[in-house]
C-alpha cells in the first residue's frame, strides 16, 4: 500500500509544477509547449540529500536557492545535474554554445526562482502559512559543495522533503530536483498541519 505522506507530497509537486508550467511558457513566449511532469516525492534522509543526483557529491551540478522565512523557516533549493541545466539554459536563451555565461545563469536563476516559488506557493496554500521567499542565490559547483552553500547556517531537520521534476519540450527531458528543507520544529508543524503525524 503507497504511504500516504508521499500521496501529499506527489500532490504537492503536481500543484507546483502546473504553476510552474504556466509561468515558464510565458517565460518562454510561447516559442514551445512545456511540460512538466512529478515522477517521484519523497522524503530522504538528510545525509543522502548531497547524493540525490544519482551520483556522488563530486558530480558538478547548479543550484538555485533561497532562504524562506514568515510562518516558518528554512531552505527551498532546485537543482539540476550540470548537462540538465546546459540544456534548460539552450531553451530559455536560445544560445547553442554549450557556455553557462552570464545569460545563461541568469535565465536558470529565473527558472529556479520560478520553480521554488510555485511550489513554495503551493505548499503556502496547503497549509495557510505564510512563506516568503529570498532572492535566489544560484551556484556551479561539485554536488557536495552546493549543498553546504545551501545549507550554511541551516538548523534543518533530519528529513529532506525531495520532488524530482522533469520538463518536456519537443527537444530531450530535463530533470531536476526541488529541495525543502525546513527547520526542524517548522518541520513537524507544517506535518501536523497536512496530517502527516511525526515524520521520523
Amino acid at each position: 500500500m503507497r504511504d500516504p505522506k508521499l500521496d501529499l507530497l506527489q500532490e504537492l509537486g503536481n500543484i507546483g509544477a502546473g504553476h510552474a508550467a504556466t509561468a515558464l511558457s510565458q517565460m518562454l513566449d510561447g516559442q514551445k509547449k512545456l511540460q512538466l511532469i512529478v515522477p517521484e516525492a519523497k522524503l530522504i534522509p538528510f545525509e543522502a540529500a548531497a547524493n540525490i543526483m544519482e551520483g556522488t557529491e563530486e558530480e558538478p551540478v547548479v543550484g538555485i536557492y533561497i532562504h524562506v522565512s514568515g510562518d516558518a523557516h528554512g531552505h527551498m533549493a532546485f537543482i539540476l545535474p550540470l548537462d540538465s541545466a546546459m540544456a534548460a539554459a539552450e531553451l530559455l536563451t536560445l544560445d547553442s554554445t554549450g557556455e553557462l555565461n552570464e545569460m545563461a545563469l541568469s535565465a536558470l536563476q529565473e527558472m529556479g526562482n520560478i520553480m521554488i516559488t510555485s511550489y513554495l506557493n503551493a505548499l503556502s496554500s496547503m497549509t495557510d502559512l505564510t512563506l516568503t521567499p529570498s532572492v535566489p542565490g544560484v551556484a556551479v559547483d561539485m554536488a557536495g559543495a552546493v549543498w553546504q552553500s545551501i545549507l550554511a547556517g541551516a538548523q534543518v531537520a533530519e528529513q529532506v522533503t525531495l520532488i524530482k521534476t522533469d520538463f518536456y519540450t519537443d527537444d530531450d527531458p530535463v530533470g531536476g530536483h526541488i529541495l525543502f528543507l525546513p527547520d526542524e520544529d517548522d518541520f513537524e508543524r507544517i506535518a501536523r498541519i497536512l496530517g502527516l503525524g511525526a515524520l521520523g
